[in-house]
């Protein structure tokens, strides 16, 4: 019971962060001020010109397992099958120059973990928020959708969580969710 709570905590916590950065995205867009986003032990955390953006409720996605995640955090960079994950609080950062330009900065003030994905490692593409043009109903439970993916579409901005094995300093993964960054720049 107690690890069904902890995976399902950090999966929302994770889902939120996203929904929270395409939020950001679209308040960019209308121009309605620079947000900040950042995570970390104590929740999920949103800032628009200093203001909170309420809470949603992602159920996991059945095809998940049922333990808590061996590591959750922002992709830093990939050498052939191993990605590097910035751990800790990650701080998702959306600014627009006085020409219109998005410039956006991400980083985690953990240390990097380095997963080796393998012949054997099942990738899921998260697209819950994918559904929702703006902000996700609040108060509403709203299922995890996940997607087969792959290890080449994982970039910049991008959050991980891993299920696997821990051996040494690194992670060997069973199971790697990734979303896409939670905003884009075009």
């Amino acid at each position: 019971m107690k690890k069904n709570i902890l995976i399902i905590g950090g999966i929302v916590l994770l889902v939120l962060l996203l929904a929270s950065a395409a939020l950001i995205g679209g308040r960019l867009l209308r121009g309605q001020g620079m947000p900040v986003v950042s995570s970390g032990d104590s929740g999920l955390h949103l800032s628009v010109n200093g203001g909170q953006v309420a809470s949603i409720d992602i159920q996991p996605a059945k095809e998940l397992p049922q333990t808590p995640a061996e590591v959750r955090g922002l992709f830093d960079h990939r050498d052939n099958n191993s990605i590097f994950v910035g751990t800790g609080q990650i701080t998702m950062t959306v600014d627009k120059d006085p020409s219109g330009n998005i410039q956006t900065s991400s980083n985690a003030s953990g240390p990097v973990m380095e997963v080796v994905v393998t012949n054997e490692t099942t990738v899921y593409y998260d697209t819950t928020l994918e559904q929702y043009n703006g902000q996700p109903p609040a108060g509403e439970k709203i299922p995890q959708v996940l997607e087969p993916g792959s290890l080449d579409d994982i970039g910049e901005s991008s959050t991980v969580t891993i299920w696997g094995k821990k051996t040494g300093d690194r992670i060997i993964a069973e199971v790697l969710v990734y979303t896409s960054p939670a905003f884009s720049v075009k």
